[in-house]
């Protein structure tokens, strides 16, 4: 699958016009370049730590653990990470010297304005949407694998929501699924919030108490998330059938070439609340399109693209992940 990626990336820079892609957003840089090692120490996101040139047989990456390449990558790809910022700046400047054509960028600081100066640079944005999707069927297949792992994770989590139950038992619970599935590494640390706040390990729930909860995990180079809210001793039900006909409101303008005023306007309808994103792609990782029910940015869906919808309706917030086709919506996992 790293192989198709790679491909896609490469056909997508030359639809743009492009000579050289530099990453540093986490899970844009393992799609484009395979590589399993996802972040540079200390960066924060922002240092370039994947370098993709136009034509060539794979990326490069800079980075202090060789094994984490993916097997078939030249070993000259692969280049020692210099932990001194001006120094990696310069490394990827010189990598890029002699590519023409403009330099995409998913984040792009200041210093590597000056480290790239007199090169064109573009924003990245348009080119790694093209490549991001369509996926492949295999790539399809092993979302709804990580999916299936997260949702298991999340019931065995909502288990441990029970009067004078402890918050701690809720994240035990998940990660001691999440190994029975063979997901090694969590997507993050797994929210679990109450009356609007993140609740701490070692508060207690009580009867009333209305919890949200959301996991995600890596399963096979693949993104699993899924979310559920949970009662303690509290029916949700008529906030679950409002939860459930906002989805479907939602659902219903996922095809291709829709656009993500459409998903906003009929969230808006069905009674959504601003609570963080209404929709995200999902594939390597948390990937574009990100929609926010506040946001005013307008982006057209691609068919092939996997969505995650999380409207939030009363309290009330799950999700439900689809595939995006010509003509309609393909669920990938049962309604939780």
């Amino acid at each position: 699958m790293s192989d198709a990626r790679y491909g896609r990336v490469q056909a997508a820079m030359a639809r743009h016009g492009v000579g050289a892609l530099c990453l540093a957003t986490p899970h844009l840089a393992a799609f484009a370049s395979g590589a399993r090692r996802v972040r540079v120490a200390g960066s924060g996101g922002t240092l370039p730590w994947v370098v993709v040139r136009a034509g060539a047989p794979s990326a490069a990456i800079f980075t202090t653990d060789p094994d984490g390449a993916p097997s078939g990558m030249p070993r000259a790809a692969v280049r020692p990470l210099a932990w001194d910022r001006d120094r990696q700046l310069a490394a990827v400047a010189d990598l890029v010297r002699e590519v023409p054509g403009a330099v995409a960028c998913d984040v792009l600081t200041p210093a590597l304005r000056d480290a790239l100066a007199g090169r064109a640079l573009v924003d990245a944005a348009p080119v790694l949407a093209e490549a991001v999707a369509p996926r492949s069927d295999a790539e399809v297949a092993a979302v709804v694998v990580a999916l299936a792992a997260a949702r298991a994770a999340l019931r065995a989590a909502a288990t441990a929501v029970v009067p004078d139950g402890v918050a701690a038992d809720v994240w035990a619970r998940c990660a001691d699924t999440m190994a029975e599935h063979g997901a090694g590494f969590p997507l993050h640390e797994g929210r679990v919030r109450r009356a609007g706040r993140d609740v701490l390990p070692d508060e207690r729930f009580v009867r009333g108490d209305v919890v949200q909860l959301e996991f995600g995990l890596w399963l096979r180079e693949h993104a699993g998330i899924a979310a559920g809210t949970v009662g303690c001793d509290v029916d949700l039900s008529a906030s679950r059938r409002r939860w459930d006909e906002a989805l479907c409101a939602l659902a219903s303008t996922c095809r291709d070439g829709a656009s993500t005023r459409a998903l906003r306007e009929a969230a808006a309808r069905a009674g959504a609340d601003a609570s963080g994103l209404l929709v995200h792609g999902l594939g390597v990782g948390i990937e574009p399109p990100l929609v926010d029910l506040d946001d005013g940015a307008d982006v057209s869906l691609r068919a092939g693209t996997i969505l995650v919808l999380a409207p939030v309706v009363a309290g009330f917030r799950a999700t439900r992940a689809l595939l995006v086709t010509e003509r309609a919506h393909r669920w990938l996992e049962p309604a939780p």
